[in-house]
């Protein structure tokens, strides 16, 4: 599964060149946990929800994500993904789909104008429809090369026409002046942890950073994450240990000294606590 990142996402496409078609199961959705973070990018974002629930921190807002229920993420907004792997049947449990914004704008000019609301469940047969058998397109892709690409381009111009019809707002009319500020200092913060993850960060520096009171960055930051600030620098230290314990045959001390960790016990206890293993058990396997 693809680490998410603090800043702007880089998404691989597939053979359907500008769309991209994600299928999750338990096993992905466990290993992967820490790429939850919260993130945005330039696609928008579609998943739907098979089996499984979880919270969906967007842009602030809170939104359940329920069995048969489809949630919409927009270009560029902060979001998050918090599974409930209690909830996690046997099988695909969730499928996501990510259109580029020149798939979107070939087809609907104005896009740049509108966002898709959470607003309604988007639960109707249609769209449940038409979301599994993007699925099966995710597993199917090799099968028939030449001719999946017309067939996806047709099942996604028919699901964005029933989100259209369940909730479409003007881009101008979605958020207040103040939201906007919020969520552009959120940006801000998440990209000062992501350049400075490797060295000593305190809270309390951070909030002055910003212009907060340290009491208003605790509140600030937990609404609009669903985490505190000291959790997300952690979860993100441990998602970049991760990447250089995989990718590199560095020591275990190494890795963790650049990582943020004051001492190689720390990053092993901390690293266990999400990945039920050491990190030389995780490399090793």
């Amino acid at each position: 599964m693809q680490e998410a990142v603090a800043k702007h996402e880089e998404v691989v496409y597939s053979k359907y060149e500008l769309v991209r078609v994600v299928n999750h199961d338990r096993e992905s959705s466990v290993a992967g946990k820490l790429a939850f973070l919260n993130h945005w990018h330039e696609e928008l974002e579609i998943t739907y929800n098979i089996n499984g629930r979880g919270l969906y921190y967007i842009d602030g807002c809170r939104i359940q994500g329920e069995t048969g229920r489809l949630i919409v993420i927009n270009s560029e907004s902060v979001h998050r993904i918090e599974p409930d792997f209690s909830s996690m049947g046997d099988g695909i449990h969730a499928v996501t789909v990510l259109l580029h914004p020149k798939f979107l704008e070939e087809n609907f000019p104005k896009y740049k104008e509108f966002l898709f609301a959470n607003d309604k469940r988007q639960t109707r047969t249609e769209i449940q429809d038409i979301m599994m058998k993007l699925s099966e397109c995710g597993l199917r892709e090799e099968i028939r090369p030449h001719e999946y690409p017309f067939y996806v381009k047709g099942l996604l111009l028919q699901l964005l026409y029933y989100m259209q019809e369940e909730g479409m707002i003007r881009r101008d009319e979605a958020f207040s002046t103040e939201q906007c500020a919020s969520i552009a200092n959120l940006k801000k913060i998440l990209s000062y942890v992501e350049e400075h993850y490797s060295e000593p960060i305190f809270q309390a520096d951070v909030a002055e950073r910003f212009h907060f009171t340290q009491q208003y960055f605790s509140r600030y930051f937990k609404k609009n994450t669903g985490i505190t600030f000291t959790e997300y620098v952690m979860r993100y230290r441990i998602q970049q240990a991760r990447k250089s314990l995989v990718e590199s045959d560095k020591r275990i001390l190494d890795i963790a000294l650049e990582n943020g960790f004051t001492d190689e016990r720390r990053f092993i206890t901390t690293f266990k606590k999400f990945y039920q293993e050491t990190p030389f058990q995780y490399r090793k396997k």
